[in-house]
């Protein structure tokens, strides 16, 4: 570990005084820090793991912009002490906190291998930068025997094919099947039912008419990849353990992650805190029915929707009716298929899901709606006072978005924050949450981030979404944003650090705009 930072150091030397059209001293620290970031989290250097993260993080916007960092107080500070955080004994698995143990997860996740196809690489090439600048490894192929080969070599997360002729989709089956798993997203320049018929029947996963909305193509390949990294939920409530166990065993080899339940009386803490997509609950149990406990479960309003279902020897069909009049789902027949009970048990899962998304989602953006802001914001702050943590909660608002609804309408508005709310959800971890607070307004939840990291992050986040462009028509025009942030422990409870940061987010404003404010300058802190 020395070694590595005492070459990230020199790197970093190198790089304040390399010639401003040179970027391969900044593109060697960029690596030098990744690699830092993997290889002290992974040896239990936790600390050091994050500084090397910050550190990738920050250097973002200099290499999409192809500048260097000269003279970046922020990431010369973390440079420098590097040495003295190395210093700091390892971590066990089991010391990790919450916030420590997903960013390992972060760090060793990988860019989504993406192959793209079209007859002309110039009608592809705008949309291939859009998708690189937000982490998908692009690969271009001009015919199908390159993209064959390629599938051979390495499996991709998703085929995206251009059209201009379909020929070429029908040259495109010859190298990919449906059945390979490798969902196929076309960009087709005719919106007609011959046009949907000819993409169906070719198995794609998806039509998107040219020319595209990035944002809309951004949900379709977010959508893929959720789908496949989809884990669901399971509780198991029976008192016959061996059964129970074998139900489990069933659905953790499809994916599942399940919990088991004997003792009725923590089945409410467990459901909170297991936060389960689907309970099977057994009828008959000798402390408590299934009936009964069914009956608790639906006394909490937040649980009104949680599927559940019977798995029961009970053939009465009188008997399963009086069972589900209390307000279960389904009943399952002891005994059940393996198969059947996988089959059974994700396909009411994937719909609660889905209904859940509706419900606790911003509909116009995808991201959590206001009432759930705070219930993730209440659990971070619950962690970190548990883990003597930091959390930074941000508030960020859209500026003169009226002017911007006035003068090119609310459509144009709606692609505008669609547009924020697209570029936090990539721009972040994924163990931070990013709310809609409501109109132009919205929220960052930052775990195990202190004030002067999140101040880094959102400012820079700032600077890269002033440069993003927006277009009406012929005419494109830019927007700027302004965010306050307070920071946990210095503001204890959620009412005390929404207002710090709303307070933070005012006096931005009044400062200007296009700006990020703490509440340090509030005079707290």
């Amino acid at each position: 570990m020395p070694k590595r930072i005492a070459q990230i150091q020199l790197i970093w030397k190198t790089v304040q005084h390399a010639p401003s059209d040179s970027l391969t001293e900044l593109e060697e620290f960029a690596q030098e820090s990744h690699k830092l970031a993997g290889t002290a989290i992974t040896l239990g250097f936790v600390d050091l793991g994050k500084r090397g993260r910050d550190i990738e993080i920050l250097l973002k916007p200099f290499l999409e912009n192809k500048t260097l960092p000269k003279g970046d107080e922020v990431i010369d500070a973390i440079v420098t002490s590097l040495n003295e955080i190395s210093d700091i004994a390892p971590k066990q698995p089991v010391e990790m906190t919450y916030g420590e143990v997903s960013l390992l997860h972060e760090i060793h996740k990988k860019k989504q291998l993406t192959y793209v196809i079209s007859s002309q690489e110039e009608d592809t090439r705008e949309m291939i930068e859009q998708l690189q600048k937000i982490d998908y490894d692009i690969s271009f192929f001009a015919n199908t025997s390159e993209l064959g080969d390629a599938i051979k070599q390495a499996t991709p997360s998703v085929i995206i094919a251009d059209l201009r002729e379909f020929n070429l989709l029908d040259d495109i089956s010859q190298v990919w099947r449906k059945e390979s798993g490798v969902p196929l997203v076309v960009l087709c320049p005719t919106e007609c039912w011959r046009s949907r018929l000819n993409v169906a029947q070719a198995g794609a996963f998806s039509f998107i008419q040219k020319p595209i909305e990035y944002d809309d193509l951004l949900m379709v390949l977010d959508n893929i990849l959720e789908a496949k990294h989809v884990q669901y939920h399971v509780l198991i409530v029976d008192d016959d353990r061996v059964i129970a166990e074998h139900y489990s065993i069933v659905l953790q080899a499809a994916g599942m992650k399940t919990l088991l339940l004997e003792n009725m009386e923590h089945l409410l803490d467990e459901i909170g805190e297991f936060n389960p997509d689907i309970v099977l609950m057994d009828l008959y149990m000798p402390d408590c029915s299934g009936i009964d406990a069914v009956c608790v479960i639906r006394q909490h309003l937040s649980h009104t929707n949680l599927p559940i279902v019977y798995i029961s020897g009970e053939t009465d069909l009188k008997m399963q009716m009086e069972a589900l009049q209390v307000g279960a789902d389904d009943f399952l027949i002891k005994p059940i298929n393996d198969i059947h009970l996988t089959q059974a048990v994700s396909i009411r899962a994937k719909r609660f899901r889905k209904l859940s998304t509706l419900m606790d989602r911003d509909s116009l953006t995808g991201l959590l709606n206001h009432s759930n802001l705070k219930v993730a914001l209440e659990r971070e702050l619950s962690r970190a006072r548990r883990h003597a943590a930091n959390v930074s909660f941000a508030m960020i608002d859209i500026d003169h978005f009226k002017l911007v609804n006035d003068k090119y309408g609310h459509p144009v508005g709606d692609k505008v924050i669609k547009g924020v709310a697209r570029r936090l959800n990539y721009r972040f971890r994924k163990t931070d949450t990013v709310a809609r607070y409501g109109g132009e307004e919205f929220a960052l939840v930052l775990p195990d981030t202190s004030t002067d990291i999140a101040l880094e992050l959102v400012n820079e986040f700032r600077v890269t979404f002033s440069k993003t462009p927006f277009s009406n028509g012929s005419e494109t025009f830019y927007t700027t944003l302004s965010a306050g942030i307070a920071t946990f422990p210095e503001f204890q409870s959620l009412e005390t650090i929404i207002e710090a940061a709303d307070s933070s987010l005012y006096l931005a404003k009044e400062k200007g705009r296009n700006r990020v404010v703490t509440h340090v300058e509030l005079g707290f802190g």
